[in-house]
């Protein structure tokens, strides 16, 4: 047997009865599927299937089916214990022996043990988890921070989704702190948001509370530009990536990108995105980064289309608002599309 299969050995799911097909609990989809991440809900109906099965499985056997990693799976492990729904057994070297699979009960009702499954290999915990479980400790300073900001005495769950993102997710106490003011402020007091919120940011890479601020600045400048162009639905990935482009790599403030979008709207109906990123990356390349100096490189259109009116004996009109005064020849929305998808 091979360090590798030594060390993540295969967990047998025993049964109390014999079925042939895995059901799942009303009571679950009803208060635990909609908190749960997409991790977390596989891992727990694959090990339920296994269970009913009677079929033995292993931790990087989950990873390897839902392409995670093994500490992906732990810690959704993790996170059934803490709901209740599972209790983790280790024998006296923190390896993983046994897991009880519990009824699922309405939050309000005292949980009882329904089946336990028991290993048919002892399933190592990998090092770093290892070093979690030794290095928790109380931290009641922390939790008093979080029944100021919460205003209430906090329940046991909340206590174990504390130091579930302390000691799983590995947050620092001033980036906690900053989590539950953020979460507070927003009015969100729900146990459940403050756990999806640090997850996000754990995804993302977020350490400390100057990132997770600009995370949160984005966030908030995001839906802004969004209900400027008229769009209600939350933005996908390709419209974040053209948000941070016209942020980050133009380097323009949100109220030039709320102008831009204001002159979208007044021009077209479709492909508004596109549009503003043609007006935005005209203003870029030539040197406009402020709201006075794109004035000037109105002013000095008017001036130009005045002087070859003149020159052609031709009247010109312009519109009241200087703003508009914008050469809207520049955006052939077909050309433009065409010029997107060739970069």
């Amino acid at each position: 047997m091979g360090d590798e299969e030594k060390m993540m050995g295969r967990v047998i799911i025993n049964p109390n009865s014999s079925v042939s097909s895995t059901e799942l609990s009303n009571i679950f989809i009803d208060e635990y599927l909609a908190a749960a991440n997409d991790a977390e809900i596989k891992v727990y109906l694959y090990l339920l299937r296994m269970m009913c099965a009677g079929q033995a499985t292993s931790v990087s056997d989950l990873a390897d089916k839902f392409n995670y990693t093994e500490k992906d799976v732990l810690r959704a492990l993790k996170y059934w214990e803490n709901q209740g729904l599972m209790t983790l057994e280790y024998d006296g070297a923190y390896q993983l022996s046994g897991i009880h699979m519990q009824d699922i009960v309405p939050k309000k009702t005292p949980k009882t043990m329904l089946h336990t499954v028991q290993a048919a290999e002892p399933v190592a915990i990998p090092k770093e988890t290892k070093k979690k479980a030794i290095k928790h400790k109380d931290n009641p300073q922390m939790l008093f921070v979080a029944e100021q900001y919460f205003g209430r005495t906090l329940n046991p769950t909340e206590i174990k989704t504390i130091y579930y993102i302390q000691d799983e997710l590995e947050f620092s106490e001033d980036l906690i702190d900053y989590l539950l003011q953020h979460c507070a402020t927003a009015g969100k007091k729900d146990f459940d948001y403050v756990r999806k919120v640090a997850l996000s940011w754990h995804e993302k890479g977020i350490t400390t509370p100057e990132s997770a601020r600009a995370e949160s600045t984005a966030h908030r400048n995001a839906y802004s530009i969004m209900r400027e162009l008229g769009m209600q639905n939350a933005p996908t990935s390709t419209e974040l990536s053209f948000f941070d482009k016209w942020q980050n790599t133009y380097g323009f403030t949100l109220t030039v990108i709320t102008e831009a979008c204001r002159r979208t709207v007044l021009q077209t109906q479709t492909k508004r995105l596109q549009y503003c990123d043609g007006i935005l990356r005209k203003w870029y390349e030539s040197g406009a980064r402020t709201i006075e100096d794109i004035q000037k490189l109105d002013d000095d259109f008017g001036k130009t289309a005045r002087q070859t009116s003149a020159n052609n004996n031709e009247p010109i009109k312009f519109n009241n608002n200087k703003f508009n005064r914008f050469k809207q020849n520049d955006y052939n929305l077909d050309s433009m599309e065409s010029q997107l998808l060739d970069n």
